[in-house]
């Protein structure tokens, strides 16, 4: 009976793991895939809700001042009912409940799972087995098979829910194991929440979810009011950068820069890769980021023999020369810039957690999701200038937003070449080198 009763938290633990990593793109994936099966208006509208949820939801976290093990279960909770929902009915308000739910979960449950492995890992030698990446792999073939052979996204749905109930053993058995850490560390007191930031947050993710209906769906709004749209959201978009910046003692220019990068290379070039590579074009582009962000630090460490100053030369140096080839759009040039910024973005993971984590002594567990926090201002200023060069390239040549969402051939990838790839290269190359070489001007970061 105890061998069993450890093999079932086992199996807990490994799904956890996998939800944590897979948490914050499979439930949207299900949603999107639900919409082009249906294309059921509801679910379009989940799409929506779900995007916002998951970009908003990392900024108004920690306000009821609960321990992160007690955040994890939260998520967990409504992972399992968000997915729930999705796989009894399609009622539209039924379905954005479920959409917001999932939209929290997914922003959330990693960067949680991340800070209670970084509490137990001060206190314990907690590490996950090997035999917990297996069930990892097993359960992404399960989603895989389903997508494959057409199963219906209602039963991936269920399974969906049942891993995070299934994970509810793993997440109680954490919050214990860190009970020893949170004895040795008060948590400071919640923030008072400051009326003028909830103005600026409602408006400025009213237009995010404006903006993503926009690429969803085709809606007769003026170019110019829409790019008006895009610098109103802009200036929010800093006014709230400028009330955080004291929030985090380091790294934040590293990490608004990574998320510009992740933006940059999952959401902007995904979309430009159909352009290069056809309709694959977007799996591919995953698939190089994977690679990249999963062997950019043990790489990089091998090439200078475990010399880390030397490790980090190699990588800027890629980062720089991987923007230069991206702007050249030629098939073989253009995957090789790709995987050289997703091995920047990979080399650097493991140093900004370390070291954010490690800054963070008032309340650890605030850290990673600080870090999250950055990452998302990063990813959301990036989406901005994507879609304001869109905007603008699009009333210039007389071509609809969708064009680019939806290419039905590439006879428009040198209008997108030059009037987007090209300024939004130039933009991210600018924004990495204020943060590796204008790091002495942020004596702070």
């Amino acid at each position: 009976m105890t061998r069993i009763r450890h093999s079932g938290l086992d199996f807990s633990v490994a799904t956890l793991n996998f939800l944590a990593n897979v948490g914050i793109v499979l439930p949207y994936v299900l949603i999107l895939f639900k919409y082009q099966q249906t294309h059921n208006a509801n679910y379009l509208a989940a799409i929506v809700v779900f995007y916002v949820a998951r970009a908003a939801s990392v900024f108004g976290t920690k306000h009821l001042n609960l321990k992160a093990s007690s955040y994890l279960l939260i998520c967990l909770w409504l992972g399992a009912i968000g997915s729930l929902l999705f796989c009894l009915t399609t009622n539209l308000v039924v379905v954005l409940i479920g959409a917001l739910f999932l939209g929290y979960t997914s922003a959330n449950i990693w960067p949680y799972f991340l800070t209670i492995k970084l509490h137990l890992s001060q206190q314990t030698d907690f590490k996950l087995k090997r035999f917990y990446w297996l069930i990892f792999a097993a359960l992404g073939v399960l989603f895989g098979l389903d997508f494959a052979l057409g199963w219906g996204y209602r039963l991936a749905f269920a399974i969906l829910a049942l891993l995070f109930i299934i994970a509810l053993p793993a997440g109680r058995l954490l919050s214990r194991f860190s009970l020893a850490f949170y004895n040795d560390h008060q948590a400071a007191d919640a923030r008072p929440i400051k009326l003028w930031r909830v103005a600026v947050f409602i408006i400025f993710f009213a237009v995010i979810g404006l903006l993503t209906l926009l690429r969803k769906a085709t809606i007769q709004i003026a170019l110019p009011a829409v790019l008006v749209i895009i610098v109103v959201a802009i200036i929010l978009l800093n006014l709230e950068l400028a009330a955080d910046w004291q929030a985090m003692p380091a790294n934040k220019l590293r990490i608004v820069n990574r998320g510009f990068l992740l933006s940059f290379v999952l959401l902007f070039n995904s979309f430009f890769g159909v352009f290069v590579f056809g309709k694959l074009g977007m799996y591919l582009v995953f698939a190089i980021y994977l690679l990249g962000f999963e062997t950019g630090h043990p790489l990089y460490q091998a090439l200078a023999h475990h010399d880390s100053q030397q490790a980090t030369r190699l990588a800027r140096i890629g980062l720089i020369l991987g923007h230069v080839l991206v702007i050249t759009a030629q098939p073989v040039l253009y995957v090789l810039g790709l995987l050289l910024i997703s091995l920047y973005v990979g080399f650097e993971n493991p140093a900004i957690n370390t070291s954010v984590y490690a800054a963070e002594v008032d309340d650890p567990d605030l850290a990673i999701i600080h870090k999250y926090r950055f990452s998302t201002y990063g990813g959301l200023l990036c989406q901005l200038c994507f879609f304001g060069l869109l905007v603008i390239t699009s009333s210039l040549k007389h071509l609809n937003l969708m064009r680019f969402f939806n290419p039905s051939s590439v006879a428009l990838k040198t209008t997108y070449l030059v009037g987007m790839v090209w300024p939004l290269a130039v933009i991210s190359l600018v924004v990495s080198l204020i943060t590796l070489y204008g790091q002495r001007y942020f004596k702070r970061d």
